[in-house]
């Protein structure tokens, strides 16, 4: 386990970017996606954009591309990619792997400084029902974490009441661990079913080192080395702190966000009413923070998720979705089964256009 100032972090790792090929496109037309078809955030009502393909459509090169001209048009913007397969490296990226001997992790109990909306009390209740849903916890277990999270806040010195306090260190799954560790030591059996219950968080580290700093211009964060349940804990954690940042720095006027968040894989992702990428598609384009999922699957996207974002990329899917992507993307059933690889039908919102799309690895010869 590593404590929270136990070493110094390592180098972080930056590939450069190479002179552009000229096929992206420029900032005031757009990001060319393929021949004559530009995708430009200023000319929608949002930037929020889903895609989806089967396995073999080329969803991984679209969204490397979609990302990499991101990176070298839109220079002002963040772009932030969670990887849960490991495979959506791009030139100029600064990488942070996440894995049980990696010196970086996310602090899930981070707290959110909005006067309104913050503080350690909701803080604790939005982590606890993330892990009742990833971890499949009782009433019992996610009370008694409620109150674990509770006293770990008070022993950093952080208290509801007084919002001067809610800027201090916060604690992390180190000092749940020991909270649990305690508490089984006084003879509660509760705390023993419980710390099993969230073993493999305490095993994996991942919750109780250093966060990595949200500071570079294009950070991927890979989780493909995490099981499926830390993974999506890991991830909303992280979308969570990007739409609490982003609502203190207040509203956008323009329309350029300031970060593009890119989930690959989104039915990795807790989903429905409260989650974070609900809140993301619901309020993120009045506060600059973009969203674009990824999925093999219209399953894995929410009816709102799909029609709260302006722009909407479908590649070949199986053929026994056909149907249901036509009918939930406006496309016609035809051209949705005739798709090939790397050809996508696309919706910038009432305008549909087919394109073949350029992939990343022709954007970075």
């Amino acid at each position: 386990m590593f404590s929270r100032n136990e070493k110094p972090l390592p180098p972080i790792a930056v590939l450069p970017v190479r002179q552009r090929g000229g096929n992206e496109g420029t900032e005031s037309s757009g990001i060319l996606l393929g021949r004559g078809v530009y995708w430009n955030p200023e000319k929608l009502p949002n930037a929020h954009t889903v895609c989806i393909g089967a396995s073999g459509s080329g969803k991984t090169q679209t969204l490397k591309g979609f990302f990499y001209a991101l990176l070298t048009i839109y220079m002002a913007s963040q772009k932030i990619l969670i990887d849960f397969h490991g495979d959506q490296d791009i030139e100029g990226e600064t990488v942070y792997p996440l894995h049980m001997t990696s010196p970086w992790g996310i602090n899930p109990l981070m707290v959110n400084l909005d006067p309104e909306g913050g503080g350690p009390n909701l803080q604790a209740i939005a982590v606890a029902a993330v892990l009742k849903k990833s971890l499949q916890m009782g009433p019992n277990q996610e009370g008694m974490l409620l109150d674990v999270l509770g006293a770990c806040y008070r022993q950093r010195g952080i208290v509801q009441a007084e919002q001067a306090t809610w800027s201090k260190e916060p604690p992390n799954f180190a000092d749940v661990e020991q909270e649990l560790q305690a508490r089984i030591e006084e003879g509660c059996k509760e705390s023993q079913r419980l710390r099993l219950k969230l073993a493999a968080t305490f095993q994996y580290g991942v919750f109780s080192r250093p966060q990595f700093p949200l500071d570079a211009k294009h950070i991927r964060v890979d989780l493909s080395k995490l099981p499926p349940a830390i993974q999506s804990i890991a991830a909303e954690s992280l979308a969570k702190q990007l739409m609490d940042n982003h609502r203190l720095l207040g509203e956008m006027t323009g329309k350029i966000p300031r970060t593009f968040l890119g989930i690959d894989e989104a039915k990795e992702m807790p989903n429905g009413k409260g989650s974070a990428c609900d809140r993301i598609i619901a309020d993120g384009r009045k506060y600059g923070l973009a969203l674009m999922l990824a999925s093999q699957s219209e399953r894995h996207l929410s009816a709102d998720v799909i029609g709260n974002s302006s722009t909407k990329i479908v590649l070949p899917v199986d053929q026994t979705e056909v149907g249901r992507v036509a009918k939930k993307f406006r496309f016609a059933e035809a051209k949705v089964a005739g798709l090939q690889p790397l050809q996508a039908l696309c919706r910038f919102g009432t305008d549909a256009k087919q394109v073949d799309i350029i992939p990343y690895y022709e954007r970075v010869q």
